[in-house]
């Protein structure tokens, strides 16, 4: 498939997608320096989150809904 091909595609699907959460994250993936967010950490944060995240695909940690997320952070969730 060439550039023109897959730009094409791209704008149909854009045109047909609905859900705001996916288009931000299209439009953060494009706009390459802000997505480029390793550079507003410091290796050690880097390396906590890489640590998180091994644990979370271990299963070791508890995952959160995006709702339920939302709903800690308003009742004042502290860890």
């Amino acid at each position: 498939m060439n550039t023109l091909d897959l730009q094409t595609e791209i704008i149909q699907l854009l045109r047909e997608e609905r859900n705001t959460s996916i288009l931000e994250a299209i439009r953060m993936l494009l706009r390459r320096e802000e997505a480029d967010m390793d550079e507003d950490f410091t290796p050690e944060e880097l390396a906590e989150l890489d640590a998180q995240r091994a644990e979370h695909l271990k299963g070791e940690s508890k995952s959160y809904t995006a709702e339920e997320s939302i709903r800690m952070i308003r009742d004042g969730f502290n860890g």
